[in-house]
């Protein structure tokens, strides 16, 4: 907040309030995490009190005693998330220019996805080869403190509504699912978003990174159907949540040091 104070010669100057201990010392924290994690996971310094941190926060399915390539596969994670999240996209006038924005746009989010896949199934004791179940979510997310998130709404244009609609037996958010091949489970979370369901959780709004990251790689979900479909908010959304789960884990493990 500020308060005027005035000065020996009539003109006044803002004065800052002094931040409270509790707002320094979450700052400190912030800026401290990720200086430690870089510390275990890059250098290589002090893993077995890291490791005992990641036992402790609670996240792991399995004990992490012994394991193997754990922080090596968590650095992995992590550097393609940050990549994703600190990826400057440029955009440009023209036809052929905004095509190319989408696709970075697209290939951006899924760099941050399979940062995330690799990251989590890692805290989690996961084999990388497994899949990353809804339930493996609410667990890595359970302990973590996280800030709000919203994902912007997708608005099908005219163009779009008219191609998925061509066969006229379905509405055009009906035939969505079936178009971009996907299963029950993700075909009726993407319908039920687009029908008006807000995403205002990480849960959500990785489940949609990975229902938006399998249909890029699928090669159903071209730059110009994202436009379409109205995704461009979403697109650009996804990997800063992400980020935000990455960096929330990091604060997690450094608060349960030993």
């Amino acid at each position: 907040m500020l308060s005027p104070r005035k000065l020996s010669f009539g003109i006044e100057r803002p004065r800052y309030m002094v931040p409270t201990a509790a707002k320094i010392s979450r700052r400190k924290q912030t800026g401290e995490a990720p200086r430690w994690w870089a510390k275990a996971a890059y250098n290589g310094q002090d893993r077995p009190a890291a490791l005992a941190a990641l036992q402790a926060s609670g996240i792991p399915a399995k004990p992490v005693k012994g394991a193997k390539d754990l922080f090596s596969a968590m650095s992995r994670g992590d550097a393609l998330i940050k990549a994703a999240a600190r990826l400057t996209v440029p955009r440009r006038k023209g036809h052929s220019q905004n095509t190319r924005y989408h696709r970075l746009l697209q290939w951006r989010l899924v760099m941050g996805y399979a940062g995330f896949e690799v990251f989590a199934k890692a805290c989690l004791r996961k084999r990388e080869n497994d899949g990353l179940l809804r339930e493996d979510l609410v667990r890595l997310l359970a302990e973590l403190k996280l800030p709000s998130v919203y994902v912007e709404q997708p608005i099908l244009n005219a163009k779009t509504s008219l191609w998925l609609s061509r066969d006229r037996e379905n509405a055009p958010i009906d035939v969505l699912g079936d178009f971009l091949r996907l299963g029950g489970t993700h075909k009726d979370f993407l319908h039920e978003w687009f029908k008006g369901r807000a995403i205002g959780t990480h849960l959500e709004a990785i489940q949609l990174a990975k229902v938006v990251r399998n249909a890029t790689v699928h090669g159903v979900l071209s730059p110009a159907k994202c436009r379409g479909l109205g995704l461009t908010g979403a697109l650009k959304t996804l990997p800063k949540a992400i980020d935000e789960v990455r960096l929330a884990v990091i604060s997690r493990l450094y608060e349960c040091r030993m």
